[in-house]
């Protein structure tokens, strides 16, 4: 068994969590990866408020093991400003009501209020932790901390990092450009140890894991643990339409990309027709969240629908690793085992 400062205080078996990812990570795959003895994470921005609240209690009612929530709260989104959602909701409104239905699982972003519920929702719940994109307030820092909720923060560079840890988050998530969906320009072998440098949080690596190898390395780095997305798509309890999760199997090195089409911020995801025409057109980014609106359906799509043209597919280029739809408890209980071997093989003995 391996421990470390992941398993001793959030109180799980394997330094293993499953990534909070928007619309692939639902209660079945928490339940999964949490029962299992890692640390399952629901991409909560999924999720309207009273959808939100009874996906953690789906969660709650199928495990008593830890488990985490995703949220995201820039400014963008927990702001009351009228003129910066203005544009936003000018978007929403422009399309139609079967567009909008489409839409669901990105409706809380780009509908004034529902962010701010969902923090309620998730401080309501306490769950064992709560894992922050993009920006890590002050005030919902303190607020998880009076509930004994543990702060993961999610970061791409060093200075976020610092950010980060200046603001009082229990653990910091060092995520590589290699990683599926949001990303930023670091490799994984470089930024975790850099990070782990300037902070002094327990820090879990990102991007690039998909076995027990890639936890092995983390941890040699110096990392508490990993948090691990694209191989879990590629489980029967992620949330996806089959022909997703099969291009996750088929996918190489060479067939993601990084795109601002779907969200108007970095993102790894598998390139196809849309990604290509957006980048080939000159045209300008929306910005986040509004280029949700832009991207329209095609957001959906490739969750609910398989669609290979023109559906939003993150994925990482751990793709090149991944050969076959697996249970989640058991990617977590082989990922664990085969740590442990190469540790045993590499440790000296006396």
């Amino acid at each position: 068994m391996i421990r470390t400062a992941l398993t001793d205080v959030i109180g799980i078996s394997h330094p293993i969590c499953s990534a909070g990812m928007a619309r692939v990570a639902q209660a079945d795959l928490v339940v999964a990866v949490s029962s299992a003895g890692g640390m399952g994470c629901l991409g909560g921005v999924s999720f309207m408020p009273d959808a939100l609240r009874a996906e953690i209690e789906k969660i709650e009612k199928g495990t008593d093991k830890p488990f985490a929530v995703n949220l995201l709260l820039p400014e963008s989104l927990t702001t009351e400003d009228e003129q910066q959602w203005a544009p936003v909701r000018e978007l929403w409104q422009s399309l139609s009501a079967e567009e909008r239905t489409k839409l669901a699982g990105v409706e809380s972003l780009l509908t004034p209020g529902a962010v701010a519920d969902q923090v309620e929702i998730v401080l309501d719940a306490a769950p064992a932790a709560v894992v922050l994109t993009f920006a890590t307030p002050d005030w919902f820092i303190r607020e998880c901390k009076e509930r004994g909720i543990k702060v993961f923060a999610l970061v791409g560079s060093v200075g976020k990092a610092r950010e980060a840890s200046a603001a009082g988050v229990d653990f910091i998530v060092a995520q590589g450009f290699e990683a599926g969906g949001h990303t930023g320009y670091t490799s994984t072998l470089t930024l975790v140890p850099a990070v782990i440098d300037e902070v002094e949080q327990p820090v879990l690596a990102a991007g690039g894991i998909a076995d027990g190898r890639g936890l092995a390395a983390a941890l040699t780095l110096g990392a508490a643990g990993v948090w691990v997305g694209t191989r879990f798509i590629a489980s029967p309890e992620a949330y996806g339409h089959d022909a997703f999760k099969q291009r996750v199997i088929d996918g190489r090195f060479q067939d993601t990309t990084i795109t601002h089409s779907y969200s108007g911020k970095r993102m790894r995801a598998f390139a196809n027709d849309w990604t290509s025409a957006w980048e080939t057109s000159g045209d300008r980014a929306a910005g986040f969240p509004g280029q949700y609106a832009v991207a329209g359906t095609r957001v959906e799509t490739g969750y609910q629908d398989g669609d290979l043209v023109s559906g939003m597919m993150p994925a990482g280029q751990t793709v090149q690793l991944v050969h076959e739809i697996t249970p989640a408890a058991r990617i977590v209980e082989e990922m664990a085992a085969q740590a442990e071997r190469i540790l045993r093989q590499v440790t000296p003995r006396d």
